[in-house]
């Protein structure tokens, strides 16, 4: 695809780390010079037990095997890695068990990188307080948290948004690993740092953080390239045997969410009344007027 000046491209290798990606597929991203690699590592879809006993649901070789083929990448191109939800919950237990394995790739292949790590896990005794002040408020559909559920448990996360990988660009970090963050930070945080579009860049997040899963035939082992520019993105899936449609990018867009237009989402939400998707070419999809 033609390429314009002002652009930054943003390589998501694949769905979750762990899942695996063909080289292939990331090989030709490498070629088309991202700026940044991004990569969700976790999800809630596996259901609390991950999260309550410390075990990630991926692969400690799998993971390993990602990782060793991204940050090897990133310190030959010199650019940035972002990963969040880190170990499959994001409590401080999977991010240690995350982080030890990223120390691992690094001390046998003689790599060296300015780390941030951002913790999401929240003290216990900190939500007793909030909760016995009735400043505790429940989510829908969910039942209101009683002080037993609160003693009960054994790791209690916070979503995070942007705002703290922005802070650790601020400080110069090459890797983030982060703890429970809402997926399209991970992929939005690096554009709007460098000024990118806020909305533009969340909603490009969102296609992202699930990689080729939003193209066809779809897959969440392979990789897709981000292009933001000043009033619009693209998304270009990396493997030549698939294509992004209209369809493919519109319906991700939907997907896990309750209202077609209002995405909500820590710091604020999208508003998408007025986005439009255009098929660019045979597998490009441009998106634009998301606010």
């Amino acid at each position: 695809m033609l390429v314009e000046e002002k652009e930054m491209r943003v390589l998501s290798p694949t769905a979750i780390l762990g899942y695996g990606f063909p080289l292939d597929s990331f090989r030709r991203g490498i070629a088309k010079g991202p700026h940044v690699i991004a990569v969700d590592a976790g999800s809630i879809d596996p259901g609390p037990y991950y999260l309550g006993s410390g075990n990630s649901f991926t692969d400690y070789k799998a993971v390993k095997r990602d990782l060793e083929v991204i940050l090897t990448s990133c310190y030959d191109l010199g650019i940035p890695l972002v990963i969040g939800t880190a170990g499959g919950s994001g409590a401080n237990m999977h991010l240690n068990w995350c982080l030890e394995i990223i120390r691992e790739v690094v001390r046998e292949n003689k790599l060296s990188f300015k780390a941030a790590i951002v913790e999401a896990e929240i003290p216990r005794n900190r939500l007793l307080k909030k909760l016995e002040l009735g400043k505790i408020k429940k989510l829908f559909p969910h039942e209101e948290i009683t002080l037993g559920d609160l003693e009960q448990s054994t790791a209690i996360v916070g979503q995070m948004g942007i705002e703290p990988f922005i802070k650790a660009f601020e400080f110069g970090a090459d890797i983030i690993i982060a703890g429970r963050a809402y997926d399209p930070a991970v992929f939005a945080c690096y554009p709007i740092f460098k000024g990118y579009d806020k909305a533009l860049s969340l909603h490009m997040g969102k296609i992202l953080e699930c990689a080729c899963i939003a193209a066809t035939p779809g897959s969440g082992s392979d990789c897709m390239m981000g292009y933001i520019r000043k009033d619009h993105f693209c998304l270009e899936p990396l493997n030549e045997t698939r294509r992004c449609t209209t369809t493919s990018v519109a319906a991700h867009t939907m997907y896990e969410k309750s209202n077609p237009y209002l995405l909500p989402g820590p710091g604020g939400a999208l508003d998408l009344r007025f986005t439009s998707f255009e098929q660019v070419n045979e597998g490009v999809v441009k998106v634009k007027g998301s606010k």
